[in-house]
């Protein structure tokens, strides 16, 4: 005797497949050939599908051979296998025939539903077979395949997120890792706000939890879906009194699919549920603190001048610019807090970024671009945003010890005299509160041919008859070639610039990739800190009562014996020199005074000069002031700083 299922079922497949769906045999038919009749050798059972059916063919062509043994092969009874390609089912079987390379890989991998698939492939038209509930068992097939590929990959990604783990495993250990405090300022209560316990984001109330319950309904109805009724998603009746042995599928049974960005959506909903719903219990939980670290100088922020401006020019003009620069985004309110910007400075022009480290990395880059052979001499306290200009811009670069001019000579005069010269250096250094030499810096590039950049973003509307800084203070301004700020400081907006002579401002237009190439800050913005630089240019108020609380509070932290840290500026360091325990004081102000003042630690500071960086404003009242003070005191005793 033969093997049916070894000998009849390839060599209909082989017929089959190979003759009519080249795109599962691909030229190597060896090996679909191999997959099924392993598949036919691991399930062969009175139930399999195609061994039925290709056991009922030989049945009965061997009776039509007993019964016309006489007659000769020529006239042999043909008996035509309900697999054979016909007139009546090729379009059907050809319609399907692009899903024949995924029944391919589905046989490798998943042997009786790949042979389950490929019968149906194979079977002549059925008027009661629905095509859309074919379309779901290999929807499945694809999808299983989908899902495996994907636990493959996130399996050879795990390496890499192991050394971001690792990262912020070392920053925990060294106290380094940032924590936000989430706060909310009230206009017209400044320096106070209300405070968040731990939420870092925020979702507007929606319909999201509406649409999340009920989808969760229809989960539900998922789950309870009867798999008796499915079996498999095909009902299959083997009439046992019918000696033919006619396998009929009666029906489909459609089990509910959930499409993959359906499946991807309804997750991310209820994500967004579920913070909704953290949010609005830290609603509940909210607190007031006095903040005492915020770059927010004056108070302007909440200042009636400035809320009105914006809140008329973003009735008039909408909320944002609509394009960089260069393409839709300069408007009548950029145009005018430049020139105002420029008046501020006494430069030519003036030139807005959005922020001052775009403005200082931008600016620094587009001058080495313009004078490739360059030399620059950096302060060796520059601002970060100065030293990757500096880096970015691969010019030759010198660094001097902070705010000595005797070495920066030094390294002028060791310098080709030809060569293009910039000193770089900030007027308010922000961490220390230093106060840089500026007038003996501009001798020394008077002396060397150096041109000079100065960063007077802790400078600007603090000093000065009209707030322009520490350079008109000093009455130097005309003796600095560039100068930048900031407008999200002192004139409590945002945003940064420069300001030079028209053709140093003309070649940075041109040539910065972080102005050219994105857009540009919104009109309401604008507006806002065109509001304030020209109202801070005729009140000096404000400058006056800044310097007067900062010089008080210096008094009372040294009459408490608190380590502050004398500075000629406004910056009230309080130093700490650990990392791990300025972190935990700072919690404990947080949790026991609801006074917020953030640690300050490496890189922002050299290791072992961590610290307290405190800045009071004309909005801080003595009172709060004298809880400060009094916060300081308890957490320097309980943290066993200073002894009573």
């Amino acid at each position: 005797m033969f093997n049916s299922s070894q000998t009849v079922l390839p060599q209909i497949a082989n017929n089959l497949i190979g003759r009519i769906c080249p795109i599962l045999s691909r030229g190597s038919f060896s090996t679909s050939t191999g997959a099924i009749n392993s598949a036919i050798n691991a399930t062969a059972s009175s139930n399999n599908i195609l061994k039925s059916t290709t056991t009922n063919t030989i049945t009965t062509t061997t009776t039509a051979n007993s019964t016309n043994n006489a007659s000769s092969a020529n006239n042999a009874v043909n008996v035509i296998h309900p697999s054979t390609l016909t007139p009546e089912n090729a379009k059907d079987f050809f319609e399907k025939c692009p899903f024949a390379n995924v029944v391919e890989e589905g046989i490798k991998k998943d042997q009786e539903k790949g042979l389950e698939v490929l019968s149906e492939l194979m079977k002549p038209t059925n008027k009661q077979l629905i095509v859309e509930e074919q379309e779901t068992i290999l929807s499945e097939m694809i999808e299983m395949n989908e899902i495996k590929t994907l636990e493959t990959l996130n399996k050879g990604k795990q390496q890499y997120q192991s050394s971001f783990e690792g990262v912020i495993t070392n920053l925990k250990e060294e106290g380094r890792y940032r924590v936000f405090t989430t706060i909310q300022r009230q206009v017209g209560s400044f320096p106070y706000a209300k405070r968040y316990q731990s939420a870092q984001e925020y979702i507007t109330p929606s319909k999201i939890d509406i649409e999340c319950e009920e989808e969760e309904d229809e989960d539900n109805q998922l789950n309870n879906y009867n798999n008796n009724d499915i079996n498999n998603n095909i009902i299959i009746n083997n009439n046992n009194n019918n000696n033919n042995g006619e396998i009929n599928i009666l029906n489909f049974k459609k089990k509910p699919t959930t499409n993959k960005n359906q499946s991807t959506s309804k997750s991310t909903k209820k994500f967004y549920k579920n913070k909704l719903n953290e949010v609005n219990k830290l609603e509940q939980i909210q607190s007031s603190v006095a903040v005492w670290c915020s770059n927010d100088y004056l108070g302007m922020g909440q200042h009636p001048v400035v809320i009105n401006e914006m809140t008329n020019c973003i009735k008039k003009m909408g909320a944002g610019s609509g394009g960089t620069r260069n393409i839709s985004g300069t408007t009548s309110e950029h145009v005018k807090l430049e020139m105002e910007l420029a008046d501020l400075h006494g430069k030519e022009n003036a030139l807005v970024f959005g922020s001052c480290y775009i403005a200082n990395v931008n600016a620094v880059t587009s001058i080495a671009a313009a004078m490739p052979n360059c030399m620059i001499f950096s302060d060796a306290k520059n601002h970060a945003s100065l030293i990757e200009g500096i880096r970015n811009s691969k010019l030759d670069k010198k660094v001097f010890r902070h705010n000595d001019i005797k070495h920066l000579e030094d390294l002028l005069a060791a310098a080709d005299p030809s060569r293009p010269k910039l000193i770089i250096f900030e007027s308010v250094y922000s961490m220390d509160g230093t106060i840089a030499p500026i007038k003996e810096i501009c001798d020394l590039a008077d002396k060397y041919n150096a041109l000079t950049f100065i960063d007077e973003v802790h400078a600007v509307g603090l000093y000065g008859e009209r707030g322009a800084g520490v350079c008109e203070r000093d009455n130097l301004m005309d003796r600095v070639d560039i100068i930048s700020g900031t407008l999200g400081k002192a004139f409590g907006v945002f945003g940064g610039y420069i300001a030079a002579n028209k053709e140093i401002v003309d070649t940075i237009r041109c040539l910065s990739p972080g102005f050219i190439f994105t857009t540009s800050i919104p009109p309401s913005i604008a507006a806002g800190a065109r509001a304030s630089v020209a109202y801070l240019k005729g009140s000096a108020l404000e400058r006056t009562q800044h310097q007067e609380r900062t010089n008080k509070l210096k008094q009372m932290l040294k009459d408490a014996s608190l380590p502050v840290l004398d500075t000629d500026s406004h910056i009230v360091p309080l130093m700490v020199g650990d990392s791990v325990l300025c972190k935990k004081m700072s919690d404990y102000l947080l949790s026991n005074h609801s006074i917020y003042v953030q640690p300050i630690n490496y890189p922002t500071v050299a290791k072992g000069t961590e610290r307290f960086r405190l800045t009071p404003s004309p909005v801080h009242n003595d009172d709060s002031m004298k809880k400060l003070v009094e916060g300081m005191k308890d957490c320097w005793t309980r943290f066993g700083l200073r002894k009573d």
